[in-house]
């Protein structure tokens, strides 16, 4: 090899080592949701996660969590409707309990909604 074609070589290697871990730490970033301050106990949220996928955020006394919003039936989005607290399909009257491990309450659906992580880092709920 000679010097010019090392100097190529050597210098690609560090532009995609310096761009993979600029990439690296945009991932790891994670995806800020609401500030708690504004999300009191008892709030529900529809958002969009990290993924793209809609989803809804919860807050009890105990903490946050979410859900996909995506119907393990047939992928039609569900909505929340606060009156029952359940997590309902439109396409054929699915719902779920949010608050019992999103687990399937009636209807088609044969397993519960997929859980999505979330925390709380400093005064917002984020997803890692």
């Amino acid at each position: 090899m000679n010097r010019r074609g090392f100097l190529r070589t050597a210098a690609i290697s560090a532009g995609a080592f310096v761009f993979g871990r600029t990439q690296s730490a945009i991932a790891a970033a994670p995806k800020k949701i609401v500030k708690l301050s504004k999300f009191p106990v008892g709030s529900a949220q529809k958002f969009v996660a990290a993924n793209g996928a809609p989803a809804y955020l919860f807050r009890t006394k105990a903490g946050v969590f979410a859900y996909s919003a995506i119907c393990t039936h047939q992928g039609c989005t569900v909505e929340y409707l606060k009156a029952g607290k359940k997590l309902v399909c439109p396409c054929h009257l699915g719902s779920f309990d949010p608050f019992k491990s999103g687990r399937v309450v009636s209807g088609e659906p044969e397993r519960p909604l997929d859980k999505i992580s979330v925390s709380i880092k400093s005064d917002w709920i984020v997803q890692p």
